[in-house]
């Protein structure tokens, strides 16, 4: 263990240190189930505000940040809850609420907090499905791209190959980028076509002199299924 969560830890217990003596102190007229509801009550709020402090919702070397879309909801509904109740412990205090009411309120704040809670984990991971979602459509793409490069440098070091056949695989190369990503059954199918004879064309590329016109009617055809890709949605 760190010796950062170590103070972590001891801040914590002496954040319940204090409230405790300070109920056990200042408290003392308090019927003592009233005061026991009070402390787990204030150790409660202060737990919740802990969290944000020592521990931050937000990891920032998570790139799907769900955390971002359940903070503002868990923030309010933390605040909310917390201030009223306080505001119950305080108004039973001044206007000497039995302990009954007192519970079935605070019972009530809690349910209201808990709710909260799973409002923002619901959002969290509606966050999280959009950033799947989203990387699932630039996969296909960044596939493409990536073995279009190895393509074009294959085209590029091998001197036997006409210039018009790596002037056609050096305008696939750029027409790429003007691809939507799209995770589809039918852009997915295109992707590996796509892929599969890039590849095949960068080992007819070993041999240019006996492959020569076939690897300018491949090239051809791999720009026929770029279009179509284009036009895939």
């Amino acid at each position: 263990m760190s010796a950062k969560n170590i103070f972590h830890i001891l801040a914590i217990l002496l954040g319940y240190g204090l409230i405790i003596s300070g109920f056990f102190v200042l408290g003392a007229t308090l019927e003592d189930n009233i005061k026991l509801l009070d402390i787990f009550m204030s150790c409660l709020i202060f737990t919740q505000f802990v969290e944000f402090t020592l521990f931050p919702l937000v990891n920032l070397n998570e790139k799907a940040h769900k955390e971002v879309g359940m903070l503002g909801i868990h923030l309010l509904t933390v605040n909310v809850c917390s201030l009223l109740s306080i505001c119950l412990m305080v108004a039973g205090i001044m206007n000497d609420l039995s302990f009954k009411i007192q519970l079935i309120c605070q019972l009530a704040i809690i349910f209201i907090a808990l709710v909260g809670r799973l409002a923002s984990s619901h959002a969290g991971e509606k966050v999280e499905q959009c950033y799947q979602r989203e990387e699932n459509q630039v996969l296909g793409k960044k596939w493409l791209k990536s073995t279009m490069e190895n393509l074009m440098e294959d085209a590029i070091q091998t001197k036997e190959l006409d210039e018009m056949t790596r002037n056609k695989i050096q305008q696939i190369n750029e027409d790429i980028r003007y691809i939507t990503p799209s995770c589809t059954s039918e852009a997915k199918e295109i992707d590996q076509q796509f892929c599969q004879l890039a590849e095949s064309l960068r080992v007819m590329m070993r041999d240019v002199t006996a492959n020569q016109n076939r690897i300018a009617e491949e090239v051809e055809h791999l720009h026929h299924i770029l279009i179509r890709r284009k036009n895939a949605r």
